[in-house]
């Protein structure tokens, strides 16, 4: 039988740096799957609806600024010949057209922003440590994501003393948003709601004035 050759002091010592770098490598990928992907996937999540809500913030009130004259055409108020309020209608075609132009105001916007900025994400996140999070440089990331907004307009009426009533209109804008990359997501949602229009509707002063409880 032919014997073994026996390993020399430094081929020994280079196999040894091999095992101990490939434990290590082992060790930071289930640390990262275990602990670090979650604590990325988090703040990845807070930056996207921080960008979003701060894109559609400024979309909006960009739209609402130019078009102030669309949310009057959208409700008509109709009094009789003595001034007293007989009907509000909803004016359903300037509805459909504010919403749908906002909507494409605020697609356009965002996807505009992901596509040529991304986000930001503090280096100290990818550490795990919670004490470290919120510390080092911002790391810029690429995302590949997809969003959908919908929109509705709401119409609310509330006293505002013995002879008016207030007439508020509300925009509440909801926003899903898919993530494909660099860590997949099924999806961020949330809602932000603003005031359109209030219209303070007066009307004939009641001979008594009065209210119930149920106590």
């Amino acid at each position: 039988m032919r014997a073994k050759k026996k390993l020399s002091k430094g081929r020994k010592l280079l196999n040894k740096i091999i095992y101990i770098s490939l434990a290590v490598f082992l060790t930071l990928v289930v640390f990262f799957e275990l602990t670090v992907r979650d604590r990325i996937e988090l703040a990845i999540i807070a930056q996207i609806k921080n960008v979003s809500n701060s894109t559609i913030n400024s979309a909006v009130g960009e739209y609402i600024k130019e078009n102030a004259s669309l949310s009057k055409e959208m409700i008509e108020i109709n009094s009789d010949d003595n001034g007293n309020v007989k009907s509000i209608t909803e004016n359903a075609f300037s509805v459909n057209a504010f919403k749908t132009d906002i909507i494409n105001c605020c697609q356009e916007k965002i996807d505009e922003v992901f596509k040529t900025y991304g986000i930001d994400v503090q280096l100290g996140n990818f550490t795990g440590l919670t004490i470290l999070s919120e510390f080092g440089p911002y790391v810029a990331m690429d995302i590949d994501a997809t969003s959908t907004i919908t929109c509705d307009i709401i119409s609310t009426f509330e006293s505002n003393g013995v002879n008016q009533t207030l007439h508020r209109l509300e925009l509440v804008m909801y926003v899903d948003i898919y993530v494909g990359n660099p860590i997949r997501i099924e999806s961020v949602a949330f809602s932000t709601s603003y005031e359109i229009s209030q219209t303070v509707i007066v009307g004939s002063i009641p001979s008594a004035y009065g209210t119930i409880s149920r106590y």
